[in-house]
């Protein structure tokens, strides 16, 4: 069964799934309950399908009204995640490079080189999560400035262990089919790359995603790993010139 979604659904509305659909399927004895593009395809027993078309459409206003209700916290609580102090340095580094003049270019070059449509620069620390810069063709709702909960970031794990982490089919690979990250935000294709200052301090994440699965071989992938660094080089100068006030 195919239900369709009246839009592309942004990263609240697929939190709220995320949290909502482990409960339905197994209330309705389904063998799976996915996000594909704009729709949910919804499989199981025909008998069960049959019976179900009412509930689900109950389950998608119910993951609406819970996706608002976030929408609105975050927009009335801005600070309810982080201290005053980290959420002026997440300000001032999603300005930082909002004005750097290659970035835009570069993710979407990203976009290009890896076939991924959704490409952006997230600052990333212990506490806090948040894009800086922006490049997306799927409309998966996330703009400069805003922010993912952190725990659900595989770039939290990249903080800690400072690697690049790709992969092109994640519900075919034998780590990633079992990691909740892709299957809370719907993405099948993934490369993050780690953004490090000169001088060995971590700043967030290159990152570029895609629902549908996308081939990377490591050309592209050294591509992907240039294009972090020259933003870090582009992050240094910015820091060190005078066009830059703290």
């Amino acid at each position: 069964m195919i239900a369709f979604l009246s839009g592309p659904p942004d990263h609240y509305w697929i939190e709220a799934f995320a949290a909502e659909v482990s409960d339905f399927k197994a209330r309705h004895g389904l063998l799976d309950v996915r996000i594909d593009a704009r729709q949910l395809v919804v499989t199981g027993d025909a008998s069960q399908l049959r019976s179900v078309t009412a509930d689900l459409r109950d389950f998608v206003h119910r993951v609406s009204r819970i996706s608002l209700q976030r929408r609105v916290l975050e927009r009335f609580a801005p600070g309810f995640t982080s201290t005053a102090a980290e959420h002026a340095a997440a300000t001032r580094d999603v300005n930082l490079v909002a004005h750097l003049p290659g970035v835009a270019a570069i993710l979407e070059a990203v976009s290009r080189e890896t076939g991924m449509r959704f490409a952006t620069v997230a600052r990333v620390s212990d506490t806090r999560w948040t894009a800086c810069a922006v490049h997306d063709t799927i409309h998966f709702g996330l703009r400069a400035g805003q922010d993912l909960v952190l725990e659900t970031t595989i770039c939290n794990e990249i903080r800690e262990h400072g690697r690049t982490v790709t992969f092109s089919h994640a519900s075919a690979h034998p780590q990633f089919s079992k990691h909740p990250t892709p299957a809370l935000y719907g993405f099948e294709s993934y490369i993050s790359v780690p953004i490090y200052r000169a001088n060995g301090q971590f700043f967030g994440t290159l990152c570029a995603v895609d629902p549908q699965p996308r081939y990377l071989d490591q050309a592209t992938v050294a591509i992907v790993e240039n294009f972090a660094r020259a933003i870090a080089a582009e992050i240094d100068a910015r820091m060190a010139g005078a066009s830059y006030s703290e």
